[in-house]
């Protein structure tokens, strides 16, 4: 019983802090956001506010990683002053167990955040930045072109709403000519496939030795094509938005299996999952290296050393990213690399303290 209530109540004060924190710092960039944006929006009231809400998610994701570790300081600073942590050393409790608290508070709000991140709620830049570039209407993605199994794809128009592919042309080569094309006026998607009631087939036709004497027309009924292409993947792809997790690895393994470039998909991944994990991995340390006692700790010291190492992680990482996502840098190198030293560093550390 002792125990779920000195856990209790440091997790509260942890949490509390952290809401307050991530609610304050997120309400005060959107309206900053929204002063310097306010004369390119609609003028229609329901799309500001929409604008608002979207542009209040994206932040609440970009920012909570940061945040995690201001609200560590606030409490921090805040139990030093009040000789909370010479309390519960008094009734027998170790450093690791008053730390544990704040850990596993922060650890379920990482799960939290993926767990919405899984729904819509990633898609808050994408709706912000359709409301503010006044295309919100315009889901439909024009003039693709991609590989896909050995063969080259021409799409005119995608429709990711009404699942409709319009206009495809597919290039079949042989050798380092074109061997063949099929050309489908309309392709429906259902059941993980696309599906045409017409396809026109061209193929060459050729003589004994090997020469073009000309064309073999036909049409097939009820063709299959891109199996395993899913409409929001497509569009994911070749327009660089946020994605959900769920999108990102069908994205991913897609590219992976056609022998494409997945550097964008992989960099996108990477900051969703792996970047806000730099907060947990650097709270042990900043924890343990903060003294418990009143007497021995000057708070702005506390507060600019915590402070500097969240803003000065976020910020690196946030870098990776973006060298990630313009393909300057390899996401494995700059993101994965990383994160993962830091987290082995991290755990070698906390097990070297003594209780």
């Amino acid at each position: 019983m002792q125990i779920r209530r000195y856990f209790r109540y440091i997790a509260l004060h942890y949490l509390k802090h952290f809401f307050l924190l991530l609610f304050g710092l997120s309400f005060a960039v959107v309206f900053i956001d929204f002063l310097q944006n306010a004369h390119r929006l609609p003028d229609a009231f329901n799309l500001k506010i929409l604008y608002l809400f979207y542009t209040w998610e994206y932040m609440l994701s970009l920012l909570y990683p940061i945040t995690l570790l201001f609200a560590l300081a606030w409490t921090v600073v805040l139990f030093v002053r009040q000789n909370v942590f010479v309390s519960l050393f008094s009734f027998g409790y170790s450093r690791k167990e008053t730390f544990r608290p704040f850990f596993f508070s922060a650890l379920a709000i990482y799960l939290l955040f993926i767990l919405l991140q899984s729904t819509d709620f990633s898609y808050g830049r994408n709706r912000a930045g359709a409301i503010l570039h006044h295309t919100l209407s315009q889901q439909k993605v024009k003039d693709l072109f991609f590989k896909f199994n050995n063969n080259f794809v021409y799409v005119r128009e995608l429709d990711p709403i009404a699942k409709i592919l319009k206009g495809v042309t597919i290039f079949v080569p042989k050798g380092r000519q074109i061997e063949e094309t099929i050309q489908i006026p309309v392709a429906h998607y259902r059941r993980g496939e696309w599906y045409a009631r017409e396809a026109f087939i061209k193929r060459k036709r050729r003589d004994q030795k090997g020469r073009v004497t000309g064309y073999r027309e036909r049409t097939e009924h009820n063709f299959i094509l891109l199996k395993g292409y899913r409409p929001k993947v497509v569009k994911l792809i070749y327009q660089g938005k946020a994605l959900r997790p769920i999108d990102g690895i069908r994205a991913w393994w897609l590219l992976h299996r056609q022998g494409l470039d997945s550097e964008r998909i992989r960099a996108t991944l990477y900051n969703l999952l792996l970047m806000p994990l730099f907060a947990l991995a650097l709270m042990p340390i900043l924890f343990f290296k903060t003294p418990p006692y009143k007497r021995f700790v000057r708070p702005e010291s506390v507060w600019l050393s915590i402070l500097g190492a969240a803003l000065l992680g976020w910020a690196f990482f946030f870098a990776m990213y973006r060298l990630g996502v313009s393909g300057t840098l390899d996401p494995d190198y700059g993101q994965l690399l990383p994160i993962t030293l830091l987290l082995l560093y991290s755990l070698i550390y906390y097990r070297r303290i003594r209780d």
